[in-house]
This record gives C-alpha cells, structure tokens and sequence, in this order.
C-alpha cells in the first residue's frame, strides 16, 4: 500500500502545481499591472495588454500637454483639474459666444474694480494657461489613442475620465455635435469629472440654459473648492444676467454649502454695486437668510468704495425691527443691544492693559454702559468707533460718564471725516481724574457741505508719546447722542418769506 500512495498523489500535485502558476500570472498580470497602470503605463501594457488604467493613463498623456513640467509621472497621466483648474478645454468658438452673451454693465452705483469684465477675460486666459488640455499643433495619432479608450472602455464601461477623453478626441477631431455628446455622458457619470462638468457649463451658457449651467456649477463648487476662482466669476455674470438672476435666487435660497464663499468671491466680480443688495434681500424672509458675515462683508466693501448712503441703506434693511428705534443720528447710544459687529454699530477693538466692554449698571436696572477698564502700567488702546450718515449742518453731541482715572492724559470723545482725509470735526474735553457721580459732555460741530458724507464718532486715549500712555482706572459711558442743531435760515428761505 505505501508503494501506490505516491503514485496517486502526484497527478493532484501537478493539477495544484498548475493552479498555483495560473494564480501566479493572475497576480502578475492584474495587481501588478494594476500598480504599473500610474507610474508605468507601459509596462502595465506588457503584463496585461487590457488594463484599463493603464490605457486611459496613456491616451491622457498623449492628449494633454501641462503648462510647466508634472511634479510626477502620476501627475502627469492624469491631468486633474481638482489640482490646477477646470481644464481650459473649451470649443473654438467658445470665448466668442460667451462674449456675445454677456451684458454691459448696469448704470448707477459701477464698481470701479479695474472692470469686471477684464475679471472676466482674465479668468479665461487663466483657464489657457493653467494646462492645455489639447495642443492641436502636435501630431498625435488619434486613432490609436481612440483604440486605447475603448478598450479600456469595454473593460469598464462606466470609467468617466475615459468618456470624457473621447470628448477631447473628438473635440481635437472638430466633431462638436460627439465631444458634446461624450462630455455630458462622462458628467452624467461622475459629477468630480470636473473637466466635463465644466466643458458643460459653458455649452449651457452658450446655448442659453442658464439652469443647466448653475446646475453644473453647483456640482463643480461641491466638489472642489480649488474650482471656486473658476466658477464663481460665471455666477457672479449669472446674477447680473436679467436671464438668469431669479434661478441664481432659487439656488441661494437652498443654503448650498458654498453659500459665504459666494457672496465673498462676488464682490470681486460684480460690475453693479447693488447686485450682492438684490440677491441679499431675495433671502432676507427665507429659512437661511443672510448672515451676519454676508451682509458685513458687503457694507464693508460700500464703505470702501465710498458708496455710503447705499451702505446705510443697506444696514437699515437687515436691522431687526425691535431695533429700528434704537437707529438715530448715532446707533445704540445707551448701548442697550451687544455691538453687532456691522459698521454703523459701535465697533470695539481691544488692545493689551485694557478692557473695553458693554456691562450693566448695578444702580440701575437693565440699563447698560460702555465700560474702558485700564488694568496697570503703559496700555496699547485702540479706538472705539462708529461710523455715521450726517447731513451737512450743525450738530451737538452729549453723553454722561462716571469713574476715575489716573494717568497724564485721559480720554476724549471725537468726530471725524470718514476716508483718507479724516478731517477732525469736534472733540469733547478731556475726561479724566475722579467722578464719582455721573457728568456730562458736550460739543458742538459741523458736517461740511464737502468731503465727509460719512463720519466715525470716536473714543480716543488723549496720549501724544509713549509716557502718556500710563494710565490706570477705569471709566463708565453712557446716553450718548448727536442731535442736530437748527441753523440760520438760508438765502432762499429768507427771500421766500
């Protein structure tokens, strides 16, 4: 019996031999040509000549020529506009249509930004230039590359970078009617196929579907913010567009997740100041309506244009109501509601030895104050201030103050011109030493007819050099308020009676 137990052993051992080599190949034909697929290609190829990711690798390479030299063999094999751009792939007559369907800047309140649309122009030679997807001036062999990607099609049939490929063979071939079919195929199948997603959004564009393009941006933002410098300029011409400002509304009302780095990047694209007001106030009584920083943003950059009766307006629109009393020639001078952070508030910025805060009166209830607490030694204080809209004319301010303080300088209120300028246009006496009972001040100015539309009323620390600087104490604000003071009636009223 042991003399026949070899025998019967070894035609299992050669069939077990033989599944073992079978095995071996697999393992070398697939998972090494799988790893081979991005740093080798070709020697992917070798071991499996249908290795899908190996061919697309290939036909991209072949395809797409960078703009500088690929930090890797992988980067190169894969030109991904989650990298760089969106791809500057667009048909020949492209930049001519989207040209054609722009509108001319609005009249009224024009931000001069160096032109929006240069903005405009600038971000398509910024798309030419981040990669050339197609050089047409190369030979490439389109066939072969054709071969390659339906190959690897027919291996992965839903493999979305190889159907957008086809579309550039096809685009490079001046077959537009098949590169658009193909690109909207290999977007329908992965939406971070971002160079289709974006070839679409501007055939949308062209053929006048703006809810198909703001459909393919809203994928493109989604999936890369790397993509906003891209995108955001088209939507920021989307909101200005008649055509397509009500579907820029409904996509907003959606709170979509890149929502504040919209209403950031549009104030940079606009060509009408009023356009961010439109599309703020289209949320204002909806379930996400704007937020603080949106609306911040937006009146800073009035202010800094010095569009200030629209920045104004602006901040009157999203005051709160059980706040509009409080709106009076100065905002919140009891300062009964904590600063909001908007110009046209009080804006408090904090320095080091000194704390500046809105704190209750303990004698008496539910009444606040402003509270500057200087704590020891020399204090780096910073201003408090708010901005305001006076006409030109005569004005009294007034405010009461109690505590004490201790120093060689003490504080003074002021008024000044808004802008470079910033004329002085009246300052209270200097407040310092003890009070332990509340005192008032007072001081008249006057708002010239010229060169301050807007002004800022400030809190100073009264130190001319770093000596001054030490103080200590504290010191309690409050019922401030400007109230405008009648002046002699004018030439024509004076005839007039």
């Amino acid at each position: 019996m042991s003399s026949r137990a070899p025998s019967r052993l070894r035609p299992r051992a050669i069939v077990l031999g033989g599944f073992g080599v079978i095995l071996a190949w697999l393992v070398i034909t697939r998972s090494f040509a799988a790893y081979f697929a991005e740093v080798a290609p070709q020697t992917a190829l070798w071991l499996n000549s249908r290795q899908p990711e190996a061919l697309v690798n290939l036909a991209d390479r072949s395809l797409n020529i960078f703009a500088g030299t690929p930090a890797s063999p992988a980067a190169a094999a894969t030109p991904a506009p989650q990298a760089n751009s969106p791809g500057a792939w667009q048909s020949t007559d492209d930049s001519a249509a989207a040209a054609a369907d722009r509108d001319s800047p609005r009249p009224g309140d024009a931000v001069d930004t160096a032109g929006a649309a240069n903005n405009r122009e600038a971000f398509s030679r910024d798309l030419s230039s981040a990669f050339t997807m197609v050089d047409r001036n190369a030979s490439i062999d389109l066939a072969t590359v054709r071969r390659r990607l339906e190959s690897a099609l027919t291996e992965e049939p839903l493999n979305a970078r190889a159907v957008r490929l086809l579309g550039q063979v096809a685009n490079t071939a001046n077959d537009n009617s098949e590169s658009t079919k193909l690109m909207e195929a290999a977007a329908r199948l992965s939406l971070h196929e971002s160079v289709a997603v974006y070839w679409m959004m501007r055939k949308s564009v062209e053929a006048g579907d703006y809810q198909a393009a703001i459909a393919y941006a809203d994928a493109l933002l989604r999936t890369d913010r790397g993509l906003d410098q891209y995108v955001m300029p088209e939507l920021a011409h989307f909101a200005e567009n008649k055509a397509s400002n009500a579907l820029i509304k409904a996509v907003l009302k959606d709170n979509p997740p890149w929502r504040d780095r919209f209403f950031g990047d549009l104030l940079s694209s606009i060509t009408d100041a009023r356009t961010p007001l439109d599309l703020l106030l289209a949320l204002r009584n909806t379930p996400a309506p704007p937020t603080s920083l949106e609306i911040r943003d937006y009146v800073e950059f009035l202010i800094a244009h010095h569009f200030y009766d629209l920045a104004y307006y602006t901040w009157l629109q999203f005051l709160p109501s059980e706040q509009l009393r409080h709106a009076g020639l100065l905002f919140n001078g009891n300062f009964e509601l904590p600063p909001s952070g908007l110009p046209f508030d009080w804006a408090i910025v904090q320095g080091s030895g000194v704390t500046v805060d809105i704190v209750p009166l303990a004698d008496n209830g539910g009444e606040h104050a402003l509270l500057v607490d200087f704590l020891y030694g020399r204090v780096d204080y910073h201003s408090i201030s708010e901005m305001t809209l006076l006409a030109p004319g005569s004005y009294q301010f007034a405010g009461r103050y109690k505590g004490k303080l201790v120093g060689p300088r003490g504080l003074k209120w002021r008024v000044v011109c808004a802008g470079e300028a910033g004329a002085r246009l009246g300052e209270s006496t200097m407040i310092g030493g003890s009070a332990a009972a509340w005192k008032s001040t007072e001081f008249s100015f006057t708002v010239p007819p010229a060169n301050c539309r807007a002004q800022y009323v400030r809190l100073d620390l009264d130190a001319r050099m770093a000596s001054e600087q030490l103080v200590s104490g504290s010191m309690l604000f409050n019922e401030l308020q400007i109230t405008r003071v009648p002046g002699p009636p004018s030439a024509a009223t004076a005839a007039a009676k």
